[in-house]
């Protein structure tokens, strides 16, 4: 990007007669001027910055995993009209300092508010760990509109009353594979044998080992044959097509042990995804 150029004029008293056209003005360069970039997002985190900031963490379209300050976003009700929340599609507008990773956020649009997210405990659990993993898997901006159509997706089925379990199962292992570690149940990690006998989880390979393959002093996990059916189905069907099958319960436990191998820290909302399974009302008040 060019850098402007600034006029700055002198007083008239301090110029010579006979300067010419150069008397009246000199040029200094100043600093390059960002332009505003506006994407579609929805926010991953938020945490006060001072009084009245707020530091916003995004999904985006165009620009992956986006950080940014809202100056004053806490009492704006003009530029951050409420929109600074999760579960709300939003077009962002911010401008990006080349010599600085946080983002300037100028506004923040509201697009669509997902409304049946928030009516129900189990699908605000749900949505509440869509947002949390996504935020522990995406590293930086090199995901983008992959990540954020998964996001997308997971949380408009949500809201329209998808069935949690399967969904979020399909969820994860989309979001392994759009991050580059693509688990693989179908067939031995090994010695490429069809996924049809005794199979064990093998967290550093990233999927399943026959009994031949798994190494002396590896620690594996069995796996039913179920199991890696349903995970390799999940895995290959879009979003909107992931329904329960047998082994459900047994593929969360594999895509949690998968997950923390990869993931930048302790995924917190899975706790809270566990607790309305047993002591939650149905309803938010």
């Amino acid at each position: 990007m060019r850098p402007t150029a600034t006029v700055v004029h002198d007083h008239p008293r301090a110029l010579p007669a006979v300067a010419g056209v150069w008397s009246r003005c000199y040029q200094r360069a100043g600093p390059p001027v960002s332009h505003e970039i506006a994407t579609p997002a929805f926010v991953l985190r938020t945490r006060p910055y001072g009084e009245s900031d707020l530091i916003v963490t995004f999904i985006t379209e165009q620009h992956g995993k986006l950080t940014g300050i809202g100056k004053g976003a806490k009492n704006s009700k003009r530029r951050f009209p409420g929109t600074l929340q999760p579960f709300l599609h939003v077009r962002v507008v911010f401008r990006q300092r080349q010599t600085s990773d946080l983002a300037f956020l100028l506004r923040c649009e509201l697009i669509e508010a997902l409304r049946g997210i928030t009516t129900d405990v189990d699908r605000f659990a749900a949505a509440s760990y869509v947002l949390d993993v996504t935020d522990r898997m995406v590293l930086g901006r090199e995901s983008g509109a992959e990540v954020y159509t998964l996001v997308r997706e997971a949380l408009r089925l949500l809201a329209g009353g998808a069935p949690p379990d399967p969904l979020l199962r399909a969820l994860e292992l989309h979001l392994l594979c759009a991050s580059g570690w693509a688990p693989v149940f179908d067939r031995c990690r090994g010695c490429g044998a069809p996924a049809d006998t005794a199979l064990f989880l093998s967290v550093e390979r990233g999927g399943v080992l026959c009994r031949r393959c798994v190494p002396v002093g590896e620690v594996v996990h069995p796996v039913g044959a179920e199991t890696a059916a349903l995970l390799t189905r999940l895995a290959a069907e879009p979003l909107a097509q992931a329904t329960a099958g047998c082994g459900l319960e047994e593929a969360a436990r594999v895509t949690e042990e998968l997950l923390t191998a990869v993931t930048s820290g302790p995924v917190r909302s899975r706790a809270f995804l566990n607790r309305t399974r047993v002591d939650s009302p149905t309803t938010l008040r």
